[in-house]
């Protein structure tokens, strides 16, 4: 996992750096060029991903998504947003917004096509029997029930032992309870070991059928994109008698609008908004990916354990899409309303997340004392399913709204290009996001795992050692064990006394609250942004240029 994470990050990187210096060139290429070579970029970028999956080759995921799925990313997102604001200069918000609803449409549409892909090309691992932890050496009826005695190497991972009587020795397993079972979609597999290198999680057969046709759904759709001519304006309704000087002095008005605009590189070095701007899109970004990274794995470990009859991995892939129902929703819906409410208010209206995020551990523990009672509670997971949804329609509206916001604070001719440099702010919530917030949850996780083992240890003292082959002293030997997942919080549950409290719901709260508290420094950050006067800020750009 920890040489996973940082390939979405690598991509964001490459994200922010394609928009940086590739937003000038989208707007003189064209939606046709930019639009086929984002294309093909994506296409090769899943392709090349599956390949390493495939593989087992590291590089080729970096190479593949980090990278070339960086480049793909940023041209695809640029050029839908810069042509359509061209065709509707007096309507920025709601042009951006069908532009970028596309992309909640598609996070709302994948989660199903790729759960079908997954399950059609997976199969299921070789079953080598029950062992300790999941249940084998019972006694049933005067009979003990046969299991796979287990050896842990040095490097955490387990094999088959030698002296055991069910599996051929030396082969390497792993162990899966009824949590981690509960998580895989499309496999009736029950708890027990199984064995490693066997099976296919149809994740690289998968990722290559969507990279052929994300390719070629690309590159048809950018041949129908074009931007209009420098000369035309949108059709006004006239209704009086001068309807030719009206729609003369239409025209005059949107060509203005659209050919004016103060330079990206005056902007970012010459002006308080800019910094202000990118600051309020970074804490927004950093808390939506906290929710969005963190939600679905919340819903697993915590609701799914409280109902698992109604949180099943069906249900949790519907609420995957209902997020991205609701980012389609939020990018369209948002967009078009700050053409009526404001850029700026609109996105004070986004500060309306700050309480749900903040407020998102205290139902979990709801959820997880409900479910220690023996009660199941619906309100927590209703308002848990609601609240994070809403919060994922701010996080869509914050990258709707600001190209339109870009336009309004800096005028519309350079707004592709300074658009480009406010993404290198999402870029660098995607980076240090993930790992500080990865760093916060895996910090909790280990005082967790801490507080287990003492608990089992006080239970029965031997436990730990039937199981893993190491003593609660040991503690080189289980950070070994956890590095290889061969201890999980899930797997010393089995041994934990009855009345142990799950930590589980516990994880998230470090992470939730610094999201919550990036997502108020945002919050204040574009209450302090004032408009510019463009003509006064043109003219002493003007007289600049004059003396140099």
């Amino acid at each position: 996992q920890s040489e996973l994470l940082p390939v979405f990050s690598c991509a964001a990187v490459v994200l922010g750096v394609t928009t940086s210096t590739l937003g000038g060139w989208v707007e003189k290429a064209g939606p046709r060029m930019s639009g086929l070579l984002g294309s093909a970029c994506w296409s090769g970028a899943l392709l090349t991903t599956a390949a390493g999956i495939e593989t087992h080759t590291l590089p080729l995921v970096y190479l593949g998504y980090g990278f070339l799925g960086g480049v793909g990313w940023g041209l695809m997102y640029l050029t839908p947003v810069t042509a359509a604001m061209k065709w509707f200069p007096d309507k920025r918000g709601l042009a951006t917004g069908i532009a970028l609803s596309a992309f909640g449409a598609g996070a709302a549409f994948a989660p199903s096509v790729i759960h079908v892909l997954v399950d059609h090309f997976a199969v299921a691992p070789e079953f080598v029997g029950d062992c300790l932890l999941t249940g084998g050496g019972v006694e049933v009826e005067g009979v003990t029930k046969a299991f796979v005695e287990l050896t842990t190497l040095d490097d955490g991972s387990q094999v088959v032992a030698n002296t055991s009587l069910v599996g051929e020795p030396g082969t390497p397993v792993v162990v899966a309870t009824e949590a981690d079972v509960a998580k895989i979609s499309g496999m009736s597999n029950c708890p027990g070991v199984y064995a490693i290198g066997t099976g296919d999680t149809g994740v690289s057969k998968a990722m290559a059928v969507l990279g052929v046709i994300y390719g070629g759904l690309g590159a048809i759709a950018s041949r129908f994109m074009k931007i209009p001519h420098p000369q035309w304006t949108p059709e006004r309704a006239v209704t009086d008698g001068s309807a030719h000087d009206g729609k003369e002095e239409a025209d005059a008005n949107s060509n203005e609008t659209n050919n004016i605009g103060l330079p990206a590189s005056y902007v970012t070095t010459n002006t308080m908004q800019f910094p202000l701007l990118w600051l309020t899109v970074f804490g927004n970004a950093t808390g939506g990916l906290a929710l969005l990274s963190s939600s679905k794995v919340m819903l697993t470990d915590i609701f799914a354990g409280v109902s698992p009859e109604i949180v099943t991995p069906a249900f949790s892939t519907g609420y995957v899409s209902a997020l991205g129902v609701g980012m389609a929703l939020g990018r369209f819906g948002w967009s078009a309303i700050s053409d009526v409410l404001g850029r700026q208010n609109t996105y004070a209206v986004f500060g309306l997340g700050i309480p749900i995020v903040g407020l998102t551990p205290y139902l979990c523990h709801m959820a997880s004392g409900a479910g220690a009672g023996g009660e199941v509670d619906m309100w927590p997971l209703m308002a848990f399913y609601s609240g994070s949804v809403l919060t994922i329609t701010f996080y869509g509206g914050v990258f709707s709204v600001l190209p339109a916001y870009i336009a309004d604070l800096f005028g519309q001719k350079h707004a592709g290009a300074i658009h480009g440099k406010a993404l290198t702010a999402w870029a660098l919530s995607a980076v240090a996001g993930p790992m500080g917030l990865a760093y916060l949850r895996s910090h909790s996780y280990k005082s967790a795992v801490e507080d287990l083992l003492q608990a089992i240890d006080r239970h029965d003292a031997s436990a730990l050692e039937r199981s893993f082959g190491v003593s609660i002293n040991d503690d080189v030997g289980i950070q070994k064990l956890m590095n290889a997942k061969t201890l999980t919080i899930e797997k010393l549950m089995e041994l934990a006394p009855e009345d142990f409290v799950d930590p589980s719901p516990y994880l998230y709260n470090t992470t939730l609250y610094a999201a919550a508290g990036l997502m108020s420094v945002a919050f204040l950050s574009n209450l302090a942004i004032r408009p510019l006067d463009l003509n006064k800020e043109l003219k002493q750009l003007e007289r600049g240029s004059v003396r140099s």
